[in-house]
């Protein structure tokens, strides 16, 4: 019998479980082959018999990674195709790769979870911002290969802070005064910016929301700008002022009145700053970056700095 590719099971297939592998060719075009069976073990030697059944009927070449799905979940397994092990051994090897990956779906899961248990808003109060940039600045001239020249603030930076800062934060116009957006990867997630970056991006984000408001006038609910630092307005507010971005992700500072003002919070492509705030200040975020750096201790939560080819990087907690 000749086997069609099709990238879905023949109406004439049984069974509980639906199934794919899908062999790749050197132009990286796949060749799907699909069915139905009964259970998993089923699953994994039909699909394995198959795959064998095409191969003998078009010999390839074929990569020796193949894309394994079942139902909803997938793999790539490596050495299915070939002859050297019985059916069943391969099965065993696919099966395997399956339970591989659950497990660390379950444990990224867990650490999530532990994650989201935790306090978003650090309980580390304001302080200095000199002293907490020096920490920092200390530890990473010992422990890293960042140039000298990356802590001078070059003198444009400071003709652009002079330009652009009106109505920043102090402690923002402090922290410019030092490092003036560099190192750039200092954070996790975030690169810092400079005060012309700081200043573009925040025309920029005002933009896009005025854009989003106009075509839908009920996307922003009531006067945000009214309310008290650190209350989520699910949307990019004039008083926002962004100090860290990275593909439309910011870290940026609260200068709303009331009791938080100065915070330090999030905003995300989808959601937006409903996160709340992290640190009460930018002098608490740097304050935990340095103890973090200097002790080998988590950062916002989840992030654990690691020193590689004698460059700072950060590593999610375990």
């Amino acid at each position: 019998m000749t086997i069609v590719p099709s990238e879905f099971p023949s109406p004439d297939d049984v069974g509980e479980l639906s199934w794919r592998i899908s062999l790749r060719k050197p132009d990286n075009t796949f060749v799907p082959l699909a069915g139905r069976s009964d259970d998993r073990g089923s699953a994994l030697r039909d699909m394995v018999v198959k795959a064998h059944a095409y191969i003998e009927q078009n010999p390839g070449p074929y990569s020796d990674w193949i894309a394994l799905h079942v139902n909803k979940n997938y793999v790539q397994v490596q050495g299915v195709i070939g002859r050297s092990l019985t059916v069943e051994a391969i099965a065993a090897k696919i099966s395997a790769a399956f339970d591989e990956k659950a497990a660390a779906e379950a444990d990224r899961e867990r650490r999530q979870r532990e994650i989201n248990a935790l306090p978003t808003l650090s309980p580390t109060p304001p302080s200095s911002v000199l002293s907490e940039w020096e920490r920092t600045a200390r530890w990473l001239s010992a422990n890293t290969e960042i140039p000298d020249d990356e802590f001078r603030v070059p003198r444009t930076a400071a003709d652009e802070l002079e330009s652009a800062a009106a109505g920043w934060p102090p402690e923002l116009v402090e922290f410019l005064r030092l490092s003036a957006g560099a190192p750039r990867r200092l954070l996790p997630l975030n690169r810092l910016m400079t005060p012309s970056e700081i200043a573009d991006s925040r025309t920029m984000m005002l933009g896009v929301w005025a854009r989003l408001q106009a075509d839908e006038p009920d996307m922003v609910e009531g006067n945000p700008s009214s309310q008290p630092a650190g209350t989520p307005a699910y949307s990019f507010l004039p008083e926002y002022i962004p100090f860290a971005g990275l593909d439309g992700y910011f870290l940026f500072i609260d200068t709303r009145p009331g009791p938080m003002h100065g915070c330090v919070t999030e905003y995300g492509r989808e959601t937006t700053d409903d996160g709340g705030p992290k640190w009460h200040s930018l002098s608490s975020m740097l304050s935990d970056l340095a103890t973090s750096l200097e002790t080998g201790g988590i950062f916002d939560r989840m992030w654990l700095p690691h020193i590689v080819d004698h460059q700072l990087e950060w590593q999610t907690r375990p």
